[in-house]
């Protein structure tokens, strides 16, 4: 909160923003302008005011960590005992002394799972890439989740094994499972084909991840994850200005053909690895080169532009290195380290570690 505050406060942009909204509605108009609706809670006696505006372009940053995704999962209906989402977790303590499943492995499962640890009972924690079961502590690191039994037992197994496992003692689970895409302002009104199915983590049809494919006055920003997201945004967004402004440096978006064809063989890809459509945007270790094409499109990539994204790689790397070596239910060492960035030289400096370490790389 501290660095959005100073960022808004360094570039005067608190003028342009208005507090208290909420956009109801979102119109393409037939000479592709926007129609925005929108009601704004003006703090006087819960008066809310109804605004309606048209607009050249429209930029979408409405985020992706509102709507939860939880799995549907035979005889989940059936369990006894408390279920919620990572997006209620507030703190362990309501775990204390208990037995808790956390379904989900990326960052907010091993966050969650090694604060409920140190004072849990014991801890489950679900992770589709694990293959047998394997206990660190008082923390079990299981398959994926398949079932509920009648008698509420939990069962684990993965199709790269036979074998099979059941927790009969899960007093709560926590599903770190994700969220879904949602834009509720964007519908069957709209004028603008956009599908984001629950469950699918897709967006589509979108060129580059950013813009409409066919309507690019309209535009998404923050869609892909597993990515440092206040730089790469902040890419995205010159590249849409960018557009708008026809820059000479920049690299216009190709015609309408070719950016349907390209948002089509996106949206089927499977993601950047090509795994399942789940992970459509899921970027991670390449978020580098969408940056640096972004940057080409906006006009902006240079050699200061290099070194600004070689140098957010070398911490992201050295952070995910940290996070990767931890067991579960370890101590979240890598959140104390701070680093001093070395663009020049496209590197860091180590100011503090809680492993005592101290180094430049």
């Amino acid at each position: 909160l501290e660095y959005l505050e100073a960022y808004a406060n360094k570039f005067d942009l608190l003028k342009c923003i208005s507090f208290g909204s909420s956009v109801k509605q979102l119109n393409v108009l037939d000479d592709d302008q926007i129609s925005l609706e929108w009601t704004t809670n003006t703090g006087e006696n819960g008066n809310v005011e109804t605004h309606k505006q048209t607009f050249d372009n429209v930029c979408v940053c409405n985020g992706h960590y509102a709507r939860p995704a939880i799995p549907r999962l035979e005889g989940l209906d059936t369990f006894q005992g408390d279920i919620i989402h990572a997006i209620e977790y507030d703190n362990a303590q309501p775990y204390a002394g208990k037995t808790v499943l956390c379904v989900g492995a990326k960052p907010s499962g091993l966050d969650i799972s090694r604060e409920i640890g140190l004072v849990a009972k014991h801890v489950y924690l679900s992770d589709s890439a694990c293959d047998k079961k394997q206990t660190f502590g008082n923390v079990s690191l299981m398959p994926r989740m398949q079932s509920v039994d009648v008698n509420g037992g939990v069962h684990f197994s993965s199709p790269r094994s036979a074998e099979e496992h059941v927790a009969d003692d899960v007093d709560a689970i926590v599903f770190c499972s994700g969220y879904d895409y949602d834009f509720p302002f964007i519908n069957e009104k709209s004028n603008l084909e956009l599908q984001f199915t629950p469950g699918e983590r897709r967006v589509q049809p979108l060129y580059e991840q950013t813009w409409h494919a066919r309507c690019p006055s309209v535009s998404f920003i923050g869609i892909p994850h597993s990515i440092v997201p206040f730089p790469l945004c902040e890419i995205q967004a010159a590249a849409i200005v960018s557009q708008t402004r026809q820059q000479i440096n920049g690299i216009p978006l190709p015609c309408l053909s070719d950016r349907l064809a390209a948002a089509s063989e996106d949206a089927a890809s499977g993601g950047p690895n090509g795994a399942r459509v789940q992970e459509t945007h899921n970027l991670a270790s390449h978020q580098w080169d969408f940056c640096r094409k972004l940057a080409k499109i906006s006009g902006d990539y240079d050699d200061e532009m290099e070194k600004f994204i070689a140098t957010n790689k070398a911490i992201y790397d050295r952070s995910g290195q940290e996070r990767k070596s931890m067991i579960p239910g370890g101590d979240d060492v890598y959140r104390e380290t701070r680093f001093r960035r070395d663009d020049e030289n496209q590197s860091y400096e180590i100011l503090y570690s809680k492993t005592g370490t101290k180094s430049t790389v």
